[in-house]
């Protein structure tokens, strides 16, 4: 039994690598300051630009700024993500704006209600995408360390603390990140988290040497797959071929296979569930494979 429960759970876990589909949830907060306001609209249009390059549309593409950015926007774009996602999805959020810490409570500020940290992290997490990425460019966003510690999370924040109150430079860097060559390190025309997030380290602590002032603001990163998360790809991203396609529907029609054998679940013995499970689990991951195969020959 034990033997047939890991073949099982690695089939899961290269299905839900290797076949996800990206979702990206933009939010550009209130700038309560002219020059602010310009730049977070600025940096979330660039990040809207660059997830409809690495897509190739803007169907996956959930954008909120400005006096629309209200809390019950925010929930509501994460409870239809919740809805229309699944596990072998995998899921971008991008804070841009104000961040605000107590000293116990981090809150993220919009227009009207901000959201707190425990209300932001539990629509999150609602979400069934099994890889998830939280990039939080606020001030005092690193009140947010260790408090996403799980599996397939990454979080990224501007600071190392939620003492660290000042505007920060971070939004700034991480957005040039994702068109920059110099942070393609690997020269594959990917973008990783990692890669994006050591660019923009580097780029933020630059800025402060170079103007001979002490650093106000020091990034964070945790996760286990920071490397493997792609966040942007530096050319467009070719249209599905005809075969590609087809693949693609048959992998959608396994998918809901599995999601309709996961609710027998109670009516089977558990040999019986884990059998099909994994049947339809390794059937899948070859279809992942062949789409994979095709768009590498592109």
């Amino acid at each position: 039994m034990r033997g047939l429960a890991t073949v099982v759970f690695s089939a899961v876990i290269g299905v839900s690598t290797a076949h996800a589909e990206l979702y990206y949830l933009i939010v550009g907060g209130i700038g309560g300051e002219s020059r602010y306001e310009k730049m977070f609209l600025e940096q979330t249009q660039a990040l809207a630009q660059v997830a409809e390059q690495t897509l190739g549309d803007d169907l996956r593409i959930s954008l909120i700024y400005g006096e629309e950015a209200t809390k019950t926007a925010l929930e509501s774009k994460l409870q239809h993500l919740a809805e229309s996602t699944s596990t072998s999805d995998s899921l971008a959020v991008f804070l841009v704006g104000h961040g605000s810490y107590d000293g116990e409570q981090y809150k993220f500020n919009l227009t009207g209600p901000d959201i707190s940290d425990d209300e932001l992290l539990e629509l999150v997490n609602a979400v069934p995408a099994s890889e998830k990425l939280l990039v939080n460019t606020s001030s005092a966003s690193g009140a947010l360390v260790g408090q996403w510690a799980k599996e397939d999370n990454t979080l990224i924040t501007a600071t190392k603390s939620g003492g660290e109150r000042n505007a920060t430079r971070f939004g700034e860097y991480w957005v040039a990140s994702l068109t920059s060559e110099e942070a393609d390190v690997n020269k594959n025309g990917i973008i990783t988290a990692e890669e994006a997030f050591r660019y923009t380290e580097t780029k933020v602590a630059g800025s402060f040497e170079s103007e001979g002032t002490l650093a106000t603001e020091h990034a964070q990163i945790e996760g286990n797959a920071p490397e493997r998360f792609i966040v942007a790809r530096l050319r467009p991203r070719k249209p599905d071929t005809p075969k590609i396609q087809l693949l693609r529907d048959e992998s959608q029609e396994l998918e809901e296979q599995i999601d309709e054998l996961r609710m027998k679940r109670e009516e089977m013995g558990t040999d019986s569930y884990l059998n099909a499970l994994q049947e339809l689990l390794l059937e899948l991951a070859l279809v992942q494979r062949q789409i994979d195969e095709e768009q590498s020959a592109q």
